[in-house]
């Protein structure tokens, strides 16, 4: 199937449409290699060299979702630690991630200073509700 716009330059005829012809199909090749060939090699490279970082100790997360620790690599394999005294062989590619242990305290820290914030805006509001009489959240008798 041929676009139309690309029919009524070819009908016109001579060369001048012919380079232009070429010149439109060069553009969409280069289209295709920015927008889906080369982010795919970037994130290839990317995930390759996660592979090739991977060492004893580290804290990971397969493809299938499996959290574990290496506890040894051997080639194109590691060994995994999936629960105590329970491991796993691996491949290196099935890896998916480093999860990263300064991260996952972090967001635990976030979540309990949230939970200490609602705590302390849940005591303001009852000692407000005290100062007017008992009345809370505008309620009158």
């Amino acid at each position: 199937m041929i676009p139309s716009w690309m029919t009524i330059i070819a009908q016109e005829g001579g060369s001048t449409n012919s380079y232009m012809t070429f010149a439109i199909i060069g553009v969409f090749i280069a289209i295709f290699y920015f927008l889906l060939i080369r982010p795919g090699q970037k994130q290839k490279k990317a995930h390759q060299e996660l592979v090739d970082s991977l060492g004893k100790g580290d804290e990971v997360m397969t493809a299938g979702g499996l959290y574990g620790i290496i506890t040894k690599v051997e080639g194109d394999a590691v060994m995994l630690e999936i629960a105590r005294k329970t491991e796993i062989r691996l491949a290196k590619n099935s890896i998916a991630r480093v999860v990263n242990a300064e991260e996952d305290d972090y967001e635990e820290e976030d979540y309990e200073e949230e939970e200490l914030e609602e705590a302390e805006d849940g005591e303001d509001e009852d000692v407000e509700a005290e100062a007017d009489g008992g009345e809370a959240d505008g309620e009158e008798e």
